[in-house]
């Protein structure tokens, strides 16, 4: 917009010299008219007075100094009148030029514009992805620190229904031992009893055999149990796998 206000300025300026020099022009030639008229009262004055000879002369001779003077002075207004519009010319073009610049700039603008604009949703779509992203990582972050967790609690459980299988199994050994020195310590009797007594029993015996009758329901009723502590022990096991 400057150089379009200097150019314009310019231009008005050059077509007020303009004006000016053909201002100039017209009363140079109003004077050379009035000259040449002059010119025509002397030669007619010059044949009427041959005694005003040399003045006219001179007077002739001064007339075509200033009508020399005034052929030179517009030919250089018309040598600065084709400058100037040859300046002028060129400064149109200049402000073509720069006007075809400005729109060529104004559309990269435009389309930069446009790709930025594009490379802003594909940032806003990036960010919205990295967003899910972070988002179902931590939720299988939270998901595995409660898996853990479980597994710890499982280990523990299981861990404490190891040892209560142990303290079961060791009990049931003892039991086991028990019971098998008592069936050989009754047997050991029953066989003293057999080669020593008659064949019917003697009530001592009948209490006897009640009382191994006592002991065998007694170990057959807590075996179940040692049995139950196994299948407990077991199943965490196979929740874990």
């Amino acid at each position: 917009m400057a150089e379009k206000q200097v150019s314009n300025q310019s231009n008005e300026q050059l077509l007020k010299k303009l004006t000016d020099y053909e201002n100039l022009l017209k009363k140079k030639d109003v004077e050379i008219c009035s000259y040449k008229e002059r010119i025509a009262r002397l030669e007619e004055e010059a044949t009427k007075a041959p005694n005003q000879k040399q003045l006219r002369a001179k007077e002739v001779e001064e007339v075509n100094t200033l009508k020399t003077e005034s052929e030179q002075t517009l030919m250089k207004a018309k040598s600065m009148i084709f400058e100037r519009t040859k300046v002028i010319k060129n400064q149109e073009l200049q402000i073509e030029a720069y006007a075809q610049q400005i729109e060529s700039m104004k559309d990269v603008v435009r389309i930069t514009k446009d790709l930025l604009e594009i490379r802003n949703l594909e940032v806003k779509q990036l960010e919205n992805k990295i967003n899910c992203m972070e988002g179902k990582m931590k939720a299988e972050k939270e998901r595995q620190e409660l898996l853990h967790k479980k597994l710890e609690t499982m280990i523990r459980h299981n861990g404490e229904l190891r040892r209560e299988y142990e303290a079961q199994l060791c009990l049931f050994t003892a039991l086991r031992e028990r019971y098998s020195e008592r069936e050989l310590a009754r047997d050991v009797v029953d066989q003293l009893r057999t080669e020593d007594s008659p064949t019917n029993p003697t009530p001592d015996q009948n209490g006897e055999v009640d009382q191994s009758q006592n002991d065998e329901n007694l170990e057959t009723n807590q075996a179940p149990l040692v049995l139950n502590g196994t299948a407990e022990n077991e199943e965490p096991n196979n929740d874990d796998h």
